[in-house]
């Protein structure tokens, strides 16, 4: 065999040998879970508005205060929480890292893209300003 050639086939096999043991090996994280899935699961409920500081400032934000049907086609729909129809409806998604949830309503004529706090099937909370400025969080709960 040629010096060139056996040199350059030692170095593939020791360049494919030193790949094979890298750290990569480590096991994949886990995906995410689908937060368009989570939210088309069930019915919600807002069950408090907190401030900045965890203060119960839901009379104060009845806005945000309601049922919310999130349907698996992308429409939301939203109601008062005795069930009348709220007149706001629209197209909903969460993003692929689950950070934020983006609504464009078609019956008020607005987009709101708020942070995402937490989303589970058990719970889902949002940050939102308010009309007066103030930050709050938004928490809904399965309606049993």
């Amino acid at each position: 065999m040629h010096p060139r050639l056996r040199t350059f086939t030692f170095a593939v096999f020791a360049t494919i040998a030193l790949a094979s043991c890298s750290k990569d090996d480590a096991p994949a994280p886990e995906p995410q879970p689908d937060g368009n899935e989570i939210l088309s699961s069930t019915r919600w409920i807002t069950t408090v508005v907190t401030d900045s500081v965890g203060k119960d400032v839901t009379a104060a934000n009845m806005g945000f205060v309601g049922l919310a049907d999130y349907l698996p086609n992308g429409n939301y729909v939203f109601f008062n929480t005795d069930g009348t129809p709220r007149g706001d409806e629209g197209y909903y998604f969460i993003t692929p890292d689950n950070s934020k949830r983006i609504l464009v309503s078609r019956t008020r004529n607005y987009t709101r893209v708020v942070d995402v706090v937490k989303l589970t099937k058990e719970i889902f909370t949002y940050r939102v300003v308010n009309g007066t400025g103030a930050t709050v969080n938004v928490e809904h709960k399965p309606v049993k």
